[in-house]
């Protein structure tokens, strides 16, 4: 009855780890977070996985292992922001977290799919003041993209930014989506 009020969740304690299912693909990875952080639903993080921690369910305990650090014996401390630099995840699912609790909106606003094609998946999220456009390539090739197929939502707003980078987007030069990406534009 209410769609929005799911969890959704990319890895738990039962599933093998996100990052080591995508074959520890950075873009694979980004592109998961991406979707798991806009699509309707309440976003649910497995420990570990901000920092891109890996391992398979075989048998579950592996995936059940110690964060790095908290205690005296822990060779490495990723609690802290100096020797996390190392990991290239945290920086993004921090920016996309954040972005999202900043964004409250989202949780209780309209969800629009389109129909995939050629493997291009875009949906929007949207309500009377905002409109989010989530545009993603899950494959290994790069496709043509057309934002002529998404004017019912974007009307005349073709401009957007980069919730990610707060780079300017203009739709119509968007023309290539490059291999395993996953681009988050506000449009108003």
């Amino acid at each position: 009855e209410h769609p929005e009020l799911s969890v959704v969740f990319l890895d738990n304690h039962d599933l093998s780890r996100f990052m080591s299912m995508c074959g520890e693909d950075l873009a694979k990875f980004k592109c998961g977070i991406g979707w798991l952080m806009t699509v309707r639903g309440i976003p649910m993080l497995y420990y570990g996985t901000d920092i891109g921690m890996k391992n398979f369910s075989d048998p579950d305990g592996k995936v059940r292992e110690d964060f790095p650090g908290g205690w005296n014996s822990d060779q490495t401390n990723l609690f802290s922001k100096k020797e996390r630099q190392e990991t290239k995840t945290w920086d993004y699912v921090s920016t996309l977290t954040n972005w999202r609790k900043d964004n409250p909106w989202l949780g209780m606003s309209k969800l629009t799919q389109f129909t995939p094609k050629l493997g291009e998946y875009v949906f929007a999220r949207h309500d009377d003041d905002h409109t989010v456009l989530v545009i993603m390539n899950p494959t290994d090739k790069e496709i043509a993209f057309d934002y002529n197929r998404y004017t019912e939502l974007t009307e005349d707003n073709l401009i957007g930014v980069d919730v990610l980078t707060d780079d300017l987007i203009d739709l119509q030069k968007l023309e290539e989506l490059l291999p395993n990406s996953c681009s988050i534009i506000k449009l108003r």
